[in-house]
Parts: C-alpha cells; sequence; structure tokens
C-alpha cells in the first residue's frame, strides 16, 4: 500500500511540473505576441533653461552647436530609454533627418559605454554623461527620456517622449513652421 501511495504521488507531482511548465510557455507566448503599445503624446518638460546657450560642449555634441538640431537625453537605468534606443537603432535614418546627438546618462561610465553598445547608439553623435552633470548642469535637465531642440546651440523646446515616430512627426511641425523663440508650447 505504501508503494502504490509513494507512486501516485509521484505521479502527482510530476503531472503538477508539466502543468505549470505548461502555464510558462502560455505566459511567455501571449508576452511575446502582445504587440507593444507606445504614448505617441509628446509633452513639453518642465523646469527646462529655454533660452539657454551651453558654456560648455563635449567634443562629441559639438556639431549641434549649428543649425536646428535635437539631443535626445536617455539613461542607462531608464527602461523606457532601453525602448527609445531599440527604435533608434531600427531607424537610423532618425539621426540623419534631425542632425541628432545623444546624451547617455549614467551613474558610471562604463555603464554608459556598455548601454550606447548594446543599443547600437555609438553610430550616432553621443556623449556618456558621467551623473548626468553636464545636461542636468547646462539645461537643467533631470528627466529622461527627452528630446532637447536647438537652434544654433540654443534649447528653444523640450519634450518627454516615448515613440520616436511620434517625436519625428513634431519636430517636422517645429521645422515647417521655423525655429521658434523660446516658449513652454502647449500641447
Amino acid at each position: 500500500m505504501l508503494v502504490i501511495f509513494g507512486f501516485a504521488l509521484l505521479v502527482l507531482a510530476v503531472g503538477m511540473v508539466a502543468l505549470f511548465a505548461m502555464f510558462g510557455e502560455l505566459s511567455a507566448r501571449v508576452a511575446q505576441a502582445a504587440p507593444q503599445t507606445r504614448s505617441a503624446e509628446i509633452i513639453p518638460l518642465e523646469n527646462t533653461r529655454l533660452g539657454h546657450v551651453p558654456g560648455s560642449w563635449p567634443a562629441e555634441l559639438a556639431g549641434l552647436r549649428e543649425n536646428l538640431s535635437v539631443l535626445l537625453v536617455l539613461s542607462s537605468a531608464c527602461a523606457s530609454c532601453e525602448d527609445i534606443a531599440g527604435q533608434l537603432r531600427a531607424n537610423p535614418g532618425f539621426a540623419a533627418r534631425n542632425e541628432m546627438g545623444i546624451v547617455v546618462s549614467t551613474a558610471h561610465p562604463g555603464t554608459g559605454e556598455d548601454f550606447a553598445a548594446r543599443y547600437g547608439l555609438k553610430q550616432f553623435s553621443h556623449y556618456i554623461d558621467d551623473g548626468g552633470t553636464w545636461v542636468t548642469g547646462e539645461f537643467g535637465v533631470q528627466s529622461s527620456p527627452c528630446a532637447l531642440v536647438l537652434d544654433n546651440g540654443r534649447l528653444i523646446a523640450s519634450y518627454i517622449f516615448h515613440d520616436v515616430g511620434a517625436l519625428q512627426a513634431r519636430l517636422s511641425q517645429l521645422a515647417a513652421a521655423g525655429a521658434p523663440e523660446p516658449h513652454r508650447e502647449a500641447v
């Protein structure tokens, strides 16, 4: 009788393990099949230093001091920033159309370099901002992901965003309207 009970217990345990494995597989497949939705909302970023021209520029971003350009601020510790970096990797033409640079704000330079390498950001003008000191000191930015719109190096607009395509549409609107004076636009 003890042998039959032991055998039944073994069969029950194997059945439970198989059931949990099937639930895990189902869960993984459902998560993969669900399309990723991103907010297309572009929100003006508060408390930035609109109208400011930085007193110093990292050499890697010196080209952004001329013409209308955009500086994307990403953090190596931000899931939304990882998504943005993946979107940029999938659409590298975005940078060429917008004279774009990237600042990777990070707690440690090695982590920032790993982030840039993992997401293919090294193909773009990029700067690893240790501790976020440059972007915070020059523009007052303490959020990511965000886009800073510059006209000849002067900050004219700043946005929080999650979709590169939606940001592209907003930048096209700004370019069509001409470089505006620094302002906080209503969305």
